[in-house]
């Protein structure tokens, strides 16, 4: 592994969530020169077990690296993580989110947390609230190695336990929508009747979800039910034809947002893990609407680089 000398003005770049934990060394041209990562995200450990945890992960590296700046994002700045840090309110960008860095107190690391982001729908009558923590950061990644037409207006979506639908305007985080769809499905898969048993995934039993349009979603899941029963689906195909009917239907709501003032479908900018965004490209795929696919791990890091070298703290 390279040393601190050989990183020069290195950072530790940490991407900490609810699930896991991916700490990495990258030098100063933003190469990425080893990562730790873990299952002990924020939700598997006691709060007060957190920062030892931590401090723990970077002692485990070469002594000359243990100095150097680390940057964190995700659930590590929420009220369950190291450190509430108040959520940046949209429209925002890189430099202001930069700006808005919080350091980590209670510790001698020289350490700071991004804030989230926070947005009023304007579509919604109440004004509902929508946050994210995590997110923001792949979102800079995305906007520093966007072209000048795509930051200037375009669609990001970033799928996971819970979906974010993200509009950019001239370089801004304008606002964003969020779908549980993830967590439903982890919540229909494990504590309804629609599934039952071993399952494997099936391509077919899919694109049915995916095709499948009701009236509501609310009375469409029950066909993953009823459909084994008539046996135009096999049982261990049921997640598969779940996923489809829950990523479909969200893809459908937000259609006519997608549509420019054209009337021609934008281009969606699909930003997560690759098994997840297949997905996503294939409902989007469905609808006629064109989409790019970016790995979510690697544009955190490129993000926390960039909101780094914003800021005051890197002279």
């Amino acid at each position: 592994m390279a040393t601190a000398s050989e990183l020069g003005r290195g950072l530790l770049a940490l991407d900490w969530g609810t699930s896991s934990f991916r700490l990495t060394v990258i030098n100063d041209a933003g190469e990425e020169r080893q990562q730790l990562h873990s299952d002990r995200g924020i939700a598997q450990i006691s709060q007060q077990q957190l920062l030892p945890y931590l401090l723990e992960q970077i002692a485990a590296l070469p002594e000359d690296l243990q100095a150097l700046p680390v940057i964190i994002c995700g659930m590590a700045g929420s009220t369950i993580g190291l450190q509430d840090v108040p959520y940046h309110t949209c429209p925002a960008d890189p430099q202001q989110l930069a700006n808005a860095l919080a350091p980590l107190d209670g510790c001698e690391l020289n350490a700071s947390i991004v804030p989230g982001l926070s947005a009023r729908n304007p579509d919604n009558n109440n004004r509902e609230l929508e946050v994210m923590r995590g997110e923001e950061t792949q979102i800079v990644g995305w906007l520093a190695q966007a072209s000048e037409k795509e930051r200037q207006s375009s669609w990001l979506c970033l799928p996971g336990t819970h979906a974010k639908w993200v509009e950019i305007k001239q370089g801004r985080v304008q606002g964003f929508r969020t779908a549980m769809t993830g967590e439903l499905y982890a919540l229909l898969r494990k504590h309804s009747v629609l599934v039952q048993g071993e399952q494997t995934f099936s391509d077919k039993a899919f694109a049915s979800g995916l095709a499948a349009k009701g009236e509501s979603l609310s009375f469409d899941l029950f066909s993953t039910r009823t459909r084994v029963l008539d046996q135009r689906l096999s049982p261990q195909h049921s997640a598969a034809y779940l996923s489809g009917l829950l990523i479909g239907s969200e893809i459908r709501a937000l259609s006519g947002t997608l549509k420019s003032e054209a009337g021609n479908f934008t281009t969606v900018h699909l930003i997560g893990d690759q098994h997840i965004t297949d997905l996503y490209c294939r409902g989007l795929a469905q609808q006629d609407i064109q989409s790019h696919q970016y790995d979510g791990a690697a544009l955190a890091v490129k993000g926390l680089r960039q909101l780094y070298l914003q800021s005051n703290k890197h002279d």
